[in-house]
C-alpha cells in the first residue's frame, strides 16, 4: 500500500527545492527562487547575500567590485591588475561572457575548472586557482550576480595559472643574487584571447607549461612518484651515513645489496643491526657447542670433549660469518656500485658517497624526491622558452656541460664550477667569441686576499708567476708600486698568456654582468673528483679543444685545429660566425636519456631557499643543506695577551708565505 505523503509533516524545504530545480531547468525561475538562492549562498561559508545586478552585471562587477563576496576577495588570483585586464578584455567583447551561455556554465568552463584542480601534477598548487565553493559546485542556471562572479573569477584563475605555468610563482632574482634569469610572463590580455579562440581551451592552457623535454619528463616522474601504491613498488632506501667502500662492514650494506639487485639471504633483515645479529648468532652457536660437549661426556669418549669444544667454536664462527657477510662491502658490491655509477652518469669509483647515495635513492621514498622535482619544475619555468636549436647547457650540480643540436645531445664533458662561497651564477646568455692565449685579469677579491700577502713578502713574486700590473691603461713596473698603501681598485693585476696561466690556453666568452665564462685550466687533476666545486665562479672545461671542435661544428670558418695552431704568443680573439646560446643552469633533479630519474646534491642550498619560499611540503628537510656564503667565522674567545716575541723580517716573510700557501690550497682558483 502506497504511503501517504501526509503521514508525516510536510517538508516544505524539500518541496520548494524541487520546484526551484524544475524552474531552473525550464528557465522560469521566479522571484521566490531568487530569494532562496540568496539564502543558499548565505549558508555557504565565506559568502554573503548580494542583490542581483541589473543588466550589464559583468561590467558593473569589474568596475565596482561591490558584488564580490568575502571568499571572492580572498582568492589569491583576484588581483587589481587582473581585474583591469579583464575589464578591458570584456569591453572589447561587448561584455559578452566567455564561460557561460544564458547564465549556465559551459562544458569548456567545467573542463577548465577540472584542469585547474589538477594543477598539482604540474608542480603547482590547486588551492591557488580554486573557485569559491558556491561557484565551483554550482549546477544549472545562475542568477546575474553569480554568473558575473563565475565569469570573472574563472578568467582570473586561468590568467594566474597561465602566468605561473609559464614563468613560475617566484621571481628568480628574489631568491639569490646569483640567479639572474628573467622569465617572460604572458600578457594577461593575450592569455584570454588565446583561450577564447582555442577549439580546445584545456589543451591551450596546458601549453603555458614549458614544452622542454626536460620539464615534460620531470612532470611524468612526478605523476609516477605520487601515484597510489608506489611505496610497495619503490626500491629500498639506503639510509644516510658515512661513506661506504670496499672492505667496510656496515648494516646499511645489507640494504645496499638489495638495492643493487644482489642476492640477499631471506633472513637478512634480521642482520641489519650487525652487532645484534652477531651476538644472537654467537649465543646460538654456544648452545650448539654445549650440546656437542654433553653428547661426548655421555658417551665417555674422553678426548672427544675437547674435539666437541673445537667443533662448537667452528660452528659459532661459521654462524657469525653467514650472518655478517651480508654487511661486508666486498668485491661483488663494488662491481655493482661501479655499474650503477656508470649507468647513471656518476664518477665510477665504486664508493658510495653522498652523490651516489642520492642517485640510489632517487625514486625511493626518502621524503625529498617529490619536493626536489617540484622545485626543479619551477626552475624550468625560469628558463627561456627557446633554448636554441644549437646550444650549450651547463648543469651546475651535475658538474657537466653538454651541447645540444636539434634536441639531441652531441657532446658532453666534465666541468669544475664555483665553490659554495664563490657560486657559479645561474643565467642564460649568448657566446659570441673565444680567446686563445688569454690573459687572466685577477679579480679584486683574489688580488687583495691571496696575492697581496705574497707580494708584500716577496717583491719578485709577480715576475716569477708571470703577472704584470696595469694602471691608467698601460703596463707599469710592479717594483714601482707601493704595495703597502696601494688602492687595488686603481690598478689591475693580470697574468700573461703562457704556461701556468690560470685560464689555460683558451677561454669561451659570453659577456655578462657576472664576468664569468668557460675556460681551460692547468689543474687537470680536479676533473677526476666526483664533486667538482673548486673555482671562484667561472666554469673550467676538462677538454677545451674537444669542446671547441663540438662548438664549431656548424661554423664554416673555424675548427679546433685552427685554434690549436694559434696557441703560443700573444692573446688572440676569434669571433664566432654564429652566436651560440649558453645556459648555466641549476637542476638537482632531472631525467636522463635512459628515462631514469637522477638527483644530485643541492651544493649551493638553492633548494633550501626555493622550497621554503614556495611552501612545498617537506621544505624543512632541505634546510639541512642550506648554504650561507660567504660564512663569517665567529669571533675568537678573548684571552689575555701573551708577551710578543720579536721576529726578524725573514720570519715574517716565511709566516706570510706559509699562510698564503694554506689559503691557496683551500681556495685557489688556479
Amino acid at each position: 500500500m502506497a504511503r501517504s505523503i501526509f503521514s508525516r509533516p510536510l517538508d516544505h524545504s524539500l518541496v520548494l527545492g524541487r520546484m526551484l530545480a524544475l524552474a531552473a531547468m525550464t528557465g522560469l525561475a521566479a522571484s521566490p527562487a531568487a530569494a532562496t538562492t540568496q539564502e543558499a549562498e548565505a549558508a555557504v561559508p565565506g559568502t554573503a547575500v548580494v542583490a542581483p545586478l541589473p543588466a550589464g552585471a559583468l561590467e558593473s562587477l569589474l568596475s565596482s567590485g561591490e558584488a564580490f563576496t568575502e571568499a571572492d576577495r580572498a582568492a589569491p588570483y583576484l588581483t587589481g591588475a587582473r581585474r583591469q585586464a579583464l575589464a578591458a578584455f570584456y569591453k572589447g567583447r561587448g561584455q559578452e561572457p566567455l564561460w557561460t551561455r544564458d547564465d549556465v556554465p559551459t562544458l569548456a568552463a567545467r573542463r577548465l575548472i577540472a584542469r585547474l584542480g589538477q594543477a598539482g601534477r604540474d608542480g603547482l598548487k590547486e588551492a591557488d586557482y580554486a573557485l569559491p565553493a558556491d561557484l565551483a559546485r554550482t549546477a544549472g542556471r545562475l542568477d546575474e550576480t553569480r554568473a558575473a562572479r563565475f565569469e570573472v573569477l574563472l578568467s582570473a584563475a586561468l590568467m594566474a595559472y597561465a602566468d605561473h605555468a609559464q614563468a613560475g610563482r617566484l621571481e628568480p632574482d628574489s631568491l639569490s643574487k646569483n640567479i639572474t634569469l628573467a622569465p617572460e610572463r604572458p600578457d594577461p590580455a593575450a592569455v584570454m584571447a588565446a583561450l577564447a579562440a582555442a577549439a580546445d581551451p584545456v589543451a591551450r592552457l596546458d601549453l603555458y607549461n614549458p614544452q622542454h623535454p626536460g620539464f615534460q619528463a620531470l612532470r611524468a616522474k612526478l605523476a609516477e612518484l605520487t601515484r597510489p601504491g608506489l611505496a610497495s613498488e619503490a626500491p629500498p632506501v639506503v639510509p644516510e651515513g658515512k661513506t661506504l667502500k670496499q672492505g667496510m662492514r656496515d648494516a646499511r650494506v645489507v640494504i645496499l645489496r638489495e638495492r643493487l639487485g644482489l642476492e640477499v639471504a631471506a633472513d637478512a633483515s634480521e642482520a641489519v643491526a650487525a652487532e645484534a645479529a652477531s651476538e644472537t648468532t654467537l649465543a646460538d652457536a654456544a648452545e650448539v657447542a654445549g650440546e656437542a660437549v654433553a653428547d661426548a661426556a655421555e658417551e665417555n669418549a674422553g678426548g672427544q670433549v675437547a674435539d666437541a669444544q673445537v667443533a662448537g667454536a667452528d660452528v659459532a664462527t661459521d654462524a657469525v660469518a653467514d650472518a655478517t657477510d651480508e654487511d661486508l662491502f666486498d668485491a661483488d658490491v663494488k662491481a655493482a656500485v661501479l655499474a650503477f655509477q656508470s649507468d647513471n652518469g656518476l664518477h665510477p669509483d665504486g664508493v658510495v658517497g653522498p652523490r651516489t647515495l642520492l642517485a640510489l635513492n632517487a625514486v625511493s621514498d626518502d621524503g625529498m624526491a617529490v619536493s626536489d622535482i617540484v622545485a626543479n619544475l619551477e626552475r624550468w619555468r625560469w628558463m627561456p622558452r627557446e633554448l636554441g636549436a644549437f646550444h650549450i647547457f651547463v648543469n651546475i650540480p651535475e658538474f657537466k656541460a653538454r651541447l645540444f643540436r636539434d634536441g639531441a645531445q652531441v657532446y658532453e664533458t666534465r666541468v669544475v664550477v664555483g665553490k659554495s662561497s664563490n657560486q657559479t651564477p645561474v643565467f642564460s646568455d649568448v657566446m659570441d667569441h673565444v680567446i686563445v692565449n688569454p690573459y687572466w685579469n685577477v679579480p679584486y677579491s683574489i688580488a687583495s686576499e691571496e696575492l697581496l700577502p705574497s707580494i708584500a713578502a716577496d717583491p719578485s713574486y709577480l715576475a716569477r708567476k708571470n703577472y704584470e700590473v696595469v694602471a691608467g691603461g698601460r703596463v707599469v713596473n710592479a717594483g714601482a708600486v707601493d704595495w703597502a698603501s696601494v688602492n687595488l681598485r686603481s690598478v689591475r693585476i693580470r697574468q700573461r698568456p703562457g704556461g701556468g696561466n690560470a685560464l689555460g690556453q683558451i677561454k669561451f666568452m659570453f659577456p655578462n654582468r657576472h664576468s664569468v665564462y668557460l675556460h681551460d685550466t692547468p689543474s687537470k687533476s680536479l676533473f677526476a673528483r666526483p664533486s667538482r666545486a673548486f673555482s671562484h665562479g667561472c666554469v673550467r672545461v676538462q677538454d677545451p679543444f674537444d669542446f671547441a671542435d663540438a662548438l664549431l661544428q656548424l661554423d664554416p670558418n673555424w675548427n679546433a685545429a685552427k685554434l690549436k695552431a694559434m696557441v703560443g704568443g700573444s692573446e688572440k680573439r676569434v669571433d664566432l660566425t654564429k652566436s651560440v646560446p649558453v645556459h648555466l643552469a641549476y637542476f638537482t633533479a632531472f631525467v636522463d636519456e635512459a628515462g631514469k630519474l637522477q638527483r644530485r646534491p643541492d651544493i649551493y642550498g638553492h633548494n633550501a631557499v626555493l622550497t621554503k619560499a614556495l611552501e612545498i611540503e617537506g621544505w624543512q628537510d632541505w634546510q639541512r643543506f642550506a648554504v650561507a656564503a660567504p660564512v663569517k667565522r665567529a669571533r675568537a674567545e678573548i684571552r689575555p695577551l701573551e708577551p710578543v716575541r720579536e721576529r726578524s723580517p725573514a720570519d715574517i716573510r716565511a709566516e706570510r708565505q706559509r699562510m698564503f700557501q694554506l689559503r691557496q690550497r683551500a681556495a685557489s682558483d688556479y
